[in-house]
């Protein structure tokens, strides 16, 4: 089997309006149970410093990971993944981008959540993107 041709491209943004070291250190545990997952390479761009002046709150900071997955049935476990990592913390926002698709996750009640991921799932597997058998 060609590895690259079952490989699915997922960016991750991951936003918090308490500052760039809340976010590195909420990406840091992300990344840590990312870890569990058959990743082919993640690559991680830091968020860079608040601007001088500003204050935790006064700006929204971002940072990023692009993962490689081994195949499209991944898809649905790191999407679980991060929603439950999202519930477990008290402000911010994640969102993945999987070709032209995009889903943004935000704090919210658990069964709002549960159904725009489920929504999601179904966007991709109609597209091709996410089956959930294993290949």
């Amino acid at each position: 089997m060609n590895r690259a041709r079952e490989s699915v491209e997922i960016g991750l943004v991951f936003s918090d309006p308490d500052g760039a070291e809340t976010t590195e250190r909420e990406m840091e545990s992300l990344i840590e149970e990312l870890d569990q997952l058959p990743l082919l390479h993640m690559e991680h761009t830091p968020a860079p410093p608040a601007p001088h002046g500003t204050r935790a709150g006064d700006v929204t900071v971002y940072s990023s990971i692009v993962l490689g997955l081994a195949g499209a049935p991944a898809v649905r476990s790191l999407i679980l993944l991060v929603q439950d990592w999202l519930a477990r913390r008290t402000s911010g926002a994640v969102t993945l981008r999987i070709g032209d698709s995009e889903l943004a996750l935000e704090a919210g009640s658990p069964a709002e959540r549960r159904r725009i991921v489920e929504a999601f799932l179904a966007h991709l597997a109609s597209t091709g993107r996410a089956e959930d058998s294993d290949g």
